[in-house]
């Protein structure tokens, strides 16, 4: 599945502009326990397919659905939940929050005196994108790496293993931006389809950008929800360590 091609039909269906504002579609707003709580506005449509997407039913894989929403509208939402939860930090999720960058940027600069966290799949950071979140300073960006080596990520994601390397790039470019790592930016990584060797194949990959990188790896398994387990099924995955709702190891093989 070629990112490029889903990036497009994203904002066919995805995104508008409307008088020169730049609207998304969002399935909901929550509050949520991840990161200690936050408030977090789910957006549709993502440029990858990967095979255990815990979104991929309402969001994510979607195109359609949810409600049009100016960046002012969703800061507005967000704030709601956070004012009420007592949180300081906020985040948009469900798909990839970088499809339409004026959007995002927008939303962020709502949120001075939060910490907005970007959750990224890195592939549409470029130089200037990387510019712009580093003169955020109460942006933090999650760069979600789909597996430790391109052949893992082909396999997840089902996309040309060029596609791997774009997320290590998109890491590269916001320290060279002036994020810091480990603080301002750090990398996330599935690897519940990983073994030990290529999980340290990954740490040096991050180590030769900037050794702290490889020293904050945000792991991820699969969470073992009953659509996520169908989703891979359909999709013949099968992990090597996954957890269940709750958190506890599941399984390993």
């Amino acid at each position: 599945m070629d990112p490029q091609r889903l990036l497009q039909l994203v904002e066919k269906y995805a995104v508008k502009v409307e008088s020169g504002v730049v609207y998304r579609r969002y399935k909901r707003f929550r509050a949520d326990r991840w990161y200690g709580g936050i408030a977090t506005a789910d957006v549709v449509g993502c440029n990858l397919r990967c095979g255990m997407c815990w979104a991929w039913r309402n969001t994510s894989f979607v195109l359609s659905g949810g409600e049009w929403l100016a960046p002012a509208e969703v800061a507005e939402r967000l704030r709601g939940i956070a004012e009420r939860k007592g949180f300081r930090q906020v985040r948009v999720s469900g798909g990839e929050p970088l499809i339409a960058p004026v959007h995002l940027l927008q939303v962020i600069d709502s949120f001075a005196k939060y910490t907005f966290i970007v959750e990224t799949n890195g592939l549409l950071i470029d130089k200037a994108l990387a510019k712009e979140l580093a003169a955020r300073p109460h942006a933090v960006v999650r760069v979600s790496i789909k597996g430790a080596t391109a052949e893992e990520f082909v396999k997840i994601t089902m996309s040309p293993p060029q596609y791997f390397y774009k997320q290590l790039e998109a890491l590269r470019l916001l320290v060279e931006a002036g994020m810091e790592p480990c603080r301002d930016v750090y990398p996330a990584a599935m690897l519940g389809f990983s073994t030990a060797e290529t999980a340290r194949e990954l740490e040096k990959a991050l180590a030769e950008i900037d050794p702290r990188l490889a020293e904050c790896i945000d792991v991820e398994y699969v969470i073992l929800y009953p659509h996520v387990v169908k989703l891979m099924s359909a999709r013949g995955l099968k992990p090597t360590k996954a957890v269940t709702p709750s958190g506890v190891p599941a399984f390993m093989i």
